[in-house]
C-alpha cells in the first residue's frame, strides 16, 4: 500500500534530483552549498523537464519516455485514491504490486545511470535543455 506508493514517488524524485544537480553543477559551477548552485537546482520545473525531454531528439528515447512514465506514476502515487496507476487495472480493482514498484525503481536507476554515463558535452546539452525556456 503506502510503502509501495512511497517507493514510486521516491524513485521519481531521485531522477528529478539527479537532473537538478546536473543542471546546477553545469551552470552554477560552484559548490553545492553556494547560493548560485541552489538557485539553479531549484530552477528545474517538473512539467518543463518532461516536455523538454520528450521533445528533444537526443534525449527523448533514452530519457524522456522513462521520465514521463515515472512522473505519471509519481502523480498517481502521491495524489490518486485508485489502487493502480493504470486506469483499466484500477477499474478492475487490481492492486499495485511490489514487483511493479520494483520496475519503477529499476527505471529510475537506469535513468540515473544513463545521465551519469553521458559524455561531458552531452551533459551540458542536457542541462541547457532542462533549464532553458523557448520563446516560440
Amino acid at each position: 500500500g503506502a510503502a509501495l506508493r512511497r517507493s514510486v514517488s521516491t524513485a521519481y524524485y531521485a531522477v528529478f534530483s539527479r537532473l537538478a544537480a546536473l543542471c546546477a553543477g553545469r551552470m552554477a559551477r560552484s559548490a553545492p552549498t553556494s547560493d548560485s548552485f541552489r538557485l539553479v537546482y531549484r530552477a528545474l520545473d517538473h512539467g518543463h523537464a518532461r516536455t523538454a525531454l520528450k521533445s528533444h531528439p537526443e534525449f527523448a528515447a533514452p530519457l524522456g519516455e522513462t521520465f514521463g512514465r515515472l512522473q505519471e506514476a509519481r502523480h498517481w502515487a502521491d495524489y490518486s485514491p485508485e489502487p493502480h496507476p493504470q486506469p483499466a487495472l484500477a477499474a478492475e480493482g487490481t492492486r499495485f504490486t511490489r514487483a511493479e514498484a520494483r520496475e519503477f525503481i529499476a527505471l529510475a536507476r537506469a535513468s540515473m545511470q544513463y545521465v551519469d554515463a553521458l559524455p561531458p558535452d552531452a551533459k551540458q546539452r542536457l542541462a541547457v535543455t532542462l533549464v532553458a525556456r523557448s520563446r516560440r
